[in-house]
């Protein structure tokens, strides 16, 4: 798999968009053995484009997520490269997408995903579910900001699998606080139960300082 951007210009004539494709990003399988997925576009304070992106472990790479940015609105994207701390440091990362999000109350924009304390395979553990800010000058995330929404409860879920991973980001246009709603599959039973995929809506309201 590989991400294409596409760009758009409208035309006045025709009253469509003409598209084009300027770019394509990938990388090799030693990198990612299932390549780029579910990319997430976000603009950065100084007008920089990221692109965030779910990747998936290899033989040769635990899992990691994945970005790369344009400094020309598209027409040229950095080697692609894993996400990291605004430390410096690594962390690891399941097979699954995450989102980014502008407060209009603070400012700020804020990264939402899976940060793994183990090195996953593929798509495991598909949790914790984590909220922290984007440091926009590095392109990290600040380490210090990590929050947790939500985790696998041993004595309250019936499999390790419980997945914090499918998830809706907004904002709430009257109070701005961040709302996720989310369903925990694998709350009510293993993955080789049926009852696995049975589980509640759940909505979690995030207020900012």
């Amino acid at each position: 798999c590989g991400v294409r951007l596409f760009k758009a210009t409208w035309n006045t004539a025709n009253g469509r968009y003409d598209w084009r494709s300027p770019f394509l990003l990938t990388v090799s399988k030693r990198i990612s053995a299932r390549g780029l997925m579910e990319p997430w576009l976000a603009t950065l304070a100084d007008g920089t484009l990221y692109l965030d992106m779910r990747g998936s472990s290899s033989e040769w790479t635990p899992g990691r997520h994945w970005y790369s940015v344009s400094k020309d609105k598209g027409e040229n994207w950095s080697p692609v490269a894993d996400l990291r701390y605004n430390t410096g440091e690594q962390f690891y990362s399941p097979s699954t997408f995450a989102k980014t999000i502008r407060s209009t109350r603070t400012g700020k924009l804020y990264w939402v995903g899976n940060i793994a304390s183990e090195p996953p395979k593929g798509n495991w553990p598909r949790r914790p579910l984590v909220l922290a800010e984007f440091d926009e000058a590095q392109v990290a995330i600040r380490k210090s900001t990590v929050t947790v929404i939500d985790d696998y409860d041993p004595e309250g879920d019936a499999s390790p699998y419980v997945q914090f991973s499918n998830f809706s980001l907004v904002e709430h246009s009257e109070t701005q606080a961040l709302e996720v709603y989310l369903t925990r599959y694998g709350e009510a039973g293993t993955l080789q139960e049926k009852t696995y995929w049975q589980s509640d809506a759940f909505k979690y309201v995030i207020m900012l300082d």
